[in-house]
């Protein structure tokens, strides 16, 4: 796999499920599952960049945190402008980057590994994930060149993968209850 930095961007505020976030499905907040989904993937650099205290050490991940200041942490501001930020934050080059949103907490570590395949393989520029009813479902993988260059939102490849994006309290119970059992 090339180089492939991975990001987990997260802000405290949400309007429809406050805290939304650091809410806990099997023990681990969805900041953590993400972060810890993309370790399991593999990628060679990992930052979760939150507008609050992590809650977990994300060493034991192989992550960093960088704190979102409150310009980077409105939401008016495109999470695409976010993940520019923690890119040139770190003074290091990367061939792609992946970022996954933590309320998607069914994407797993093999699908993260087959956006990365389909964005390198196929010479997609964007890949993107959705679910079986056709909504994404929050993990993108972006050639960085492309992503430093372009707004994203333009056809890409994609995958079909679990789950659906926690958007509120009813979303989240849903999805506790299925990862839970």
């Amino acid at each position: 796999m090339s180089k492939v930095l991975g990001i987990v961007c997260a802000r405290k505020a949400s309007k429809r499920f406050p805290e939304k976030n650091i809410a806990q499905i099997g023990g681990l907040s969805l900041v953590e599952r993400a972060v810890r989904t993309l370790n399991q993937a593999g990628l060679d650099r990992i930052v979760a960049a939150t507008d609050f205290p992590l809650g977990f050490d994300p060493k034991q991940y192989n992550a960093i945190h960088l704190f979102r200041s409150q310009n980077t942490s409105s939401d008016i501001l495109a999470l695409q402008e976010t993940v520019k930020w923690v890119y040139l934050s770190l003074n290091d080059s990367y061939k792609s980057i992946v970022f996954l949103m933590p309320n998607c907490p069914m994407v797993d570590a093999d699908s993260v590994k087959q956006s990365i395949t389909l964005l390198h393989n196929r010479c997609y520029n964007v890949v993107r994930s959705y679910n079986l009813k056709g909504l994404e479902n929050g993990l993108i993988a972006v050639r960085t060149k492309y992503l430093l260059d372009h707004f994203i939102d333009v056809y890409c490849g994609c995958i079909i993968c679990e789950g659906n994006e926690i958007h509120d309290e009813q979303d989240y119970l849903k999805i506790k209850k299925i990862m839970e059992g």
